[in-house]
């Protein structure tokens, strides 16, 4: 998610902007709680750590919307912008994940200090607490169950673990498997793990070839607690997850094969370019 456009920009806002709205909207309507409460605090320190200065922005068109408070906006611009760019900062690999202790450290550090910078102890304290609680295992979860790509800062490089382009021919994927496995073996992933993301992407990738025999296909692999596999090709739509009646049993077996490996996979196709991402 390195560079999106304007309309992918613009639909980030709004999404984070209604998530924040329907959390904080409860709160403003019963007036049981004060204002600063509610789990909505949790919000800027997720969306603002993947999703960056969108997911700030986001936040903050919901807050003036349904609270119209300038100190809860200058909090949200505290929390969002401060664990984003200081995250990166402090992040050699500028990558968003919990898998070390150093990244546990890192976050309650951000969050200790963001949640003192609002200057009041209830404010400060409701933060931290739904940061600690709500967010940290929230993060954890789209870091390394849902394997959501976050939006970086423009100086903070980012590279996957494996990166290669395919097209049609048996010698291109043997290049592959063999560029994945000495990958792998860098990260310490055990065979096994390696056989399933193999066999996965081979299927996958027979499946688009075979209905798209000039298509080039850039994959790219993020190894991690559950591994990240995110394939672009161009060309027409080409959804290799749905079955085609004229299809017969070997075809279906191998989207069965798919479906088996994976924990999730998703399609999408924007302007030209089909998306897939598999979480294995």
């Amino acid at each position: 998610m390195q560079k999106i456009n304007l309309r992918e920009r613009i639909k980030l806002v709004l999404i984070c902007g209604l998530v924040y709205f329907l959390m904080d909207l409860p709160v403003q309507m019963t007036g049981i709680l004060p204002s600063y409460a509610g789990i909505k605090n949790f919000l800027p320190f997720t969306l603002g750590l993947f999703f960056g200065i969108y997911g700030v922005a986001g936040c903050l068109l919901s807050s003036l919307i349904v609270s119209n408070s300038l100190y809860e906006c200058i909090c949200i611009l505290i929390a969002g912008l401060g664990m984003f760019y200081g995250w990166h900062f402090l992040s050699k690999s500028g990558r968003v994940s919990f898998k070390t202790f150093k990244d546990y450290v890192r976050y309650i550090l951000l969050l200790s200090l963001l949640s003192g910078l609002c200057l009041n102890t209830n404010v400060a304290f409701a933060y931290f607490i739904t940061g600690l609680f709500i967010a940290m295992p929230v993060n954890i979860l789209f870091s390394s169950v849902f394997c959501i790509e976050p939006v970086m800062p423009s100086w903070c490089r980012y590279e996957h673990d494996c990166e290669f382009c395919l097209m049609a021919g048996a010698e291109n994927l043997e290049g592959a498997n063999e560029a994945l496995e000495k990958s792998a073996y860098k990260h310490g992933i055990e065979m096994k793990r390696v056989l399933e993301i193999q066999s996965c992407l081979e299927e996958l990738l027979i499946r688009i070839l075979n209905a798209l025999p000039d298509a080039n296909v850039h994959v790219m692999i993020q190894f991690g607690g559950a591994i990240s596999a995110r394939l672009i090709y161009a060309g027409k739509k080409y959804n290799p997850f749905m079955i085609a009646k004229e299809e017969d049993e070997i075809d279906i077996m191998s989207l069965k094969i798919i479906k088996h490996r994976a924990l999730r996979a998703s399609f999408s196709y924007r302007y030209g370019n089909n998306y897939i991402h598999a979480v294995i």
